[in-house]
């Protein structure tokens, strides 16, 4: 398995920007993956800039739908005309935080959604792509894993709490097991990793790459998330986006080789 980070918030590469969001091209199983698609058109411009093709993403998948992840789509759509993008059914709501203006969800446009409706495949729960793939959503509450950050939907002119049901994890199997992609972990990367083993059993997961917006969580709890994914016997770790780099520095230290400090423009084989 391979992985090109695409969007990060951070970047250590001359041949790419960075920008708040993420974006990761996966090739495995002899599949070409893009797991969410950023903020902007800067994905397909750093793709060109490291020689990718994206033309060549066989199917694409989103995490949630904040602009952050979603941003860049109709950009991506632009060079490539067959993939699919799978989006949870309900990722489609005015998305509200407090701390910023306006609408953070999905900006794609009505024209766009209505060109693509054959292509923009809406999902729920446990949604099986082929033989190893799948998007796993609707992760229940865990209480102890709380999520750190509240969002709200806007219905009308009142805003309710999201309960980020609309939030999905891709998972690939190979022969080393299952390799977890999740963008921000809203509902908290512990839930969603006992979700995935509880919905598909049996299963190791050998490797977690995650946002996980454990940048404003305490080091007791970032330390408790750590202790979970060192006893369910994750391999190989990949904190990136909104972990927060505190968080990050609590992974490298407690964890190790296991841990891979990744960022735009770096690619890396499992």
């Amino acid at each position: 398995m391979k992985i090109t980070f695409l969007i990060d918030n951070k970047t250590e590469s001359t041949e790419c920007n960075a920008e708040w969001g993420l974006s990761m091209l996966i090739e495995a199983n002899g599949e070409k993956i893009l797991m969410d698609q950023g903020a902007s058109p800067m994905l397909v411009r750093n793709a060109k800039n490291m020689g990718l093709d994206l033309g060549e993403v066989d199917f694409a998948a989103i995490s949630h739908g904040h602009n952050d992840h979603t941003g860049g789509t109709e950009y991506f759509f632009e060079v490539n005309d067959h993939a699919p993008v799978y989006v949870h059914k309900d990722a489609f709501s005015y998305q509200v935080a407090l701390d910023l203006d306006g609408n953070i969800g999905i900006p794609w446009s009505e024209e766009f959604m209505e060109k693509n409706k054959e292509r923009i495949i809406r999902t729920e729960g446990t949604y099986q792509i082929n033989d190893h793939a799948w998007l796993i959503g609707n992760v229940p509450a865990i209480e102890g894993f709380t999520p750190t950050e509240n969002f709200f939907i806007k219905v009308g002119n009142k805003l309710l709490p999201d309960q980020m049901q609309h939030e999905q994890a891709l998972v690939i199997e190979d022969e080393n097991g299952l390799h977890v992609f999740s963008g921000c972990s809203h509902m908290g990367i512990v839930p969603i990793l006992r979700y995935i083993r509880q919905e598909l059993p049996g299963k190791k997961i050998d490797s977690v790459v995650a946002g996980m917006h454990l940048y404003s969580a305490s080091n007791d709890y970032i330390d408790q998330v750590i202790k979970e994914m060192q006893e369910m016997g994750v391999r190989k770790i990949f904190p990136v986006h909104c972990t927060g780099m505190n968080a990050i520095i609590r992974f490298k230290m407690k964890m190790g080789d296991a841990v891979e400090i990744a960022s735009a423009g770096d690619v890396f084989e499992i």
